[in-house]
């Protein structure tokens, strides 16, 4: 068996593996998001325009 501090070594590594990528997955949905949000479409013209 690997000693103690081996051990917590590698548990520390796979506890902060995930979280780098999770934080790259938010970041990517959040621009994702931003582009879709600010996209006009065809529609929205057509029923907005004559508002504006």
């Amino acid at each position: 068996m690997a000693p103690a501090s081996d051990r917590s070594a590698t548990g520390c590594q796979r506890l902060n593996d995930p979280l780098p990528r999770w934080h790259q997955f938010l970041r990517n949905k959040k621009q994702e998001w931003e582009e879709y949000r600010s996209e006009v479409t065809p529609f929205e013209l057509r029923k907005n325009l004559q508002v504006l």
